[in-house]
């Protein structure tokens, strides 16, 4: 190649990367000017958040206020204890909302931030991902911006962005290990790409382990299906493997042995239901079997540490370069959390089909939930789902004409709708973490469209066209107002009064006690506990000691007499509210049974009634009683 050629393709390279640079930069700068508005709407009036007593964004900004407040008081026990009870929901998004409340201060109008952070990550990434799928520029930023604009539109992606949930923070992670492995797919013997893939994974996985698992069932099959020869051949390799062999193998590891035989008591024990055991005249409960599961994969877990100490080098070359960064610097640390008690059979119930409080739901129901939540939801007009569906089939027909890796876009956007059709518990919301995949292949789609006019228009009038549509779909979305169903989907309150108007009233009358324990005749939340230890900035106690499932007002009654006989707290509250919105038949909290707890408290005499406060907008009245 002559010099002055090669010199012309470095410049039109620089021209190129120039290019996209500016308009990524743009686009970041758009995006963070968004969640910038979408922030002061919500401080502008934060109660309006807070109404859905329920509602899991209560645990979730208590759970980083405790790490917040153990920090900023020094109290490692504090800090340390809190993140070993982070088994259900794991800690990342808690250790982000304790570092936004330590630099931005401890105010419950901060509690949006991550996930504005999230939503933030996931344009960019978008923007990102769909450019380098497509590797024609002007094809490419067109792609992209389609693929930003229906998800920065999305009304329901935009309304639980802005909420304290982990759905935001978990599409920015799932973005970003999708950009990530198609960097790497792009250059795959560099090992720092794929380690930096495994460091997300791990990230993502200790965010939430259903995001994490569908991310890594869609990287698995792309990577697999992209390496078909070496697939098949370890395929055949496993395939003559002989079975005698393999359990005479099996039988001669003790470890594997105890290992196996413990699991099946595990099994024999949740078959069998509530067990206990009588030692030394005394009943120990083994149900649930959370020990032993964890004791069965210790066990597991020493026979393959000791099996890689011996064989590490022969594992390694087995393994190659993805294979080694995913071995040492995502897996090696999920199965070390593993070995805290009770990690993994919470880890299991969390992501199986036991975790359906609804009850079974059809894979048929499923998909027209979910097909309804995409289209009524998750675009501001309904007509646009089909578009965006078939532009998304367009993209996946022209597979073959995109960059390296591009696949694990649409395995992953397939796989994820498949999992939460298949999953009994059926929640619009659970599309948010991975519905930007299916806007990334519409863009996608829509790039390849615009190839195809490649012959009849010029590069110019090409570019025209596509800014002509980028600004026709901008005008579409903007100023349109929320669709009503977008507040189910998104489990949000649109009126009503807010939930701090239940203790607010009376906050200066708990300030020197030492451990509160709040009753409330229609169940229990985490809300008084993060909103007294706020008001305090201390470690103050409050405990919400569950009463339900109760079959009649009297069981509530006796029941409640237990609690406060057992009690050690030195103030309780009782909120006794005949009107509440939010009785719950299923949980046995309705008043006609839970004003048992009001029947107990006025018989019993270790606590004295102190003081009673009216509750504004109907909520009810609050008795403050003190222990004598």
């Amino acid at each position: 190649m002559a010099g002055g050629d090669r010199r012309g393709i470095e410049q039109a390279d620089r021209h190129s990367s120039w290019i996209d640079g500016a308009a990524f930069v743009i686009v970041l700068a758009v995006a963070v000017g968004i969640a910038g508005a979408m922030w002061a709407a919500y401080a502008h009036a934060p109660d309006l958040l807070w109404r859905g007593f329920y509602h899991d964004r209560n645990s979730h900004y208590s759970f980083g206020l405790d790490l917040a407040l153990a920090a900023r008081n020094l109290d490692p026990a504090w800090f340390f204890g809190e993140l070993e009870k982070a088994k259900v929901w794991p800690p990342f998004h808690g250790l982000v909302l304790s570092i936004v409340l330590l630099i931005g201060g401890i105010d419950y109008r901060l509690a949006i931030v991550p996930s504005l952070i999230g939503w933030v990550m996931t344009l960019a990434f978008v923007w990102l991902v769909a450019r380098r799928m497509v590797t024609n520029r002007i094809d490419g930023l067109f792609a992209a911006a389609i693929a930003t604009i229906l998800t920065a539109a999305s009304p329901a992606f935009r309304l639980i962005s802005t909420d304290v949930m982990l759905e935001g923070l978990g599409a920015g992670l799932s973005a970003a290990a999708l950009w990530a492995y198609l960097r790497a797919s792009a250059k795959p013997d560099q090992a720092s790409r794929w380690r930096l893939l495994a460091v997300l994974l791990t990230v993502l996985f200790f965010h939430k382990g259903n995001y994490w698992g569908l991310l890594l069932i869609a990287f698995g099959i792309a990577f697999a299906s992209e390496r078909l020869d070496g697939t098949m051949q370890r395929a055949r390799a496993i395939g003559r493997i002989k079975i005698g062999p393999l359990a005479a193998s099996v039988l001669r590891q003790p470890l594997l042995v105890m290992a196996a035989l413990v699991a099946a008591l595990v099994a024999a024990i949740y078959a069998r239901g509530p067990t206990a055991l009588e030692l030394f005249g005394k009943s120990i409960s083994l149900y649930p079997p959370e020990n032993l599961t964890t004791l069965a994969y210790a066990l597991l877990f020493l026979w393959w540490s000791l099996f890689w100490w011996r064989h590490r080098a022969a594992i390694d070359t087995a393994l190659g370069v993805p294979g080694r960064a995913l071995l040492y610097w995502h897996l090696t640390p999920i199965a070390i959390s593993f070995l805290l008690p009770h990690r993994l059979s919470r880890f299991l119930w969390f992501v199986g089909p036991a975790n359906s409080p609804q009850g079974n739901t059809g894979v048929w129901e499923g998909a027209q939930f979910y097909w309804r939540a995409f289209t009524e939801s998750y675009h501001v007009a309904p007509w646009m789902a089909l578009p965006v569906a078939a532009l998304a089939l367009i993209g996946v027909l022209g597979l073959p004409r995109l960059a390296p890796g591009a696949r694990v876009v649409f395995v992953f956007a397939a796989v994820a709708w498949l999992g939460v059709i298949i999953h009994p518990q059926h929640q619009g919301r659970f599309m948010s973490t991975w519905v930007f995949a299916v806007w990334i292949c519409s863009g996608v789609g829509a790039a390849l469209l615009l190839q195809r006019l490649r012959r009849a228009l010029s590069p110019w009038v090409r570019g025209l066209v596509a800014a002509a549509a980028v600004a026709s779909l901008i005008a579409l979305v903007i100023g349109r107002p929320l669709p009503g169903a977008v507040y189910a989907t998104a489990i949000r309150a649109k009126d009503g009064p807010t939930d701090l108007d239940l203790i607010r009233r009376y906050l200066p009358e708990l300030d020197r006690s030492r451990q509160v324990t709040v009753f409330t005749t229609f169940g229990s939340s985490k809300l008084f506990a993060w909103v007294i230890r706020e008001h305090c900035r201390c470690d103050r106690l409050v405990t919400d000691p569950f009463i339900d499932r109760q079959p009649t007002r009297a069981d509530v009654r006796d029941l409640m007499r237990q609690r406060i006989a057992q009690s050690t707290a030195d103030v309780v509250v009782i909120i006794d509210a005949p009107d509440s919105r939010y009785s719950s038949e299923l949980l046995g909290w309705d008043y006609p049974r839970m004003v048992g707890i009001v029947d107990a408290m006025a018989e019993q005499t270790r606590y004295k009634n102190t003081g009673t406060y009216e509750l504004p907008d109907k909520l009810g009245r609050a008795s403050i009683w003190r222990r004598i």
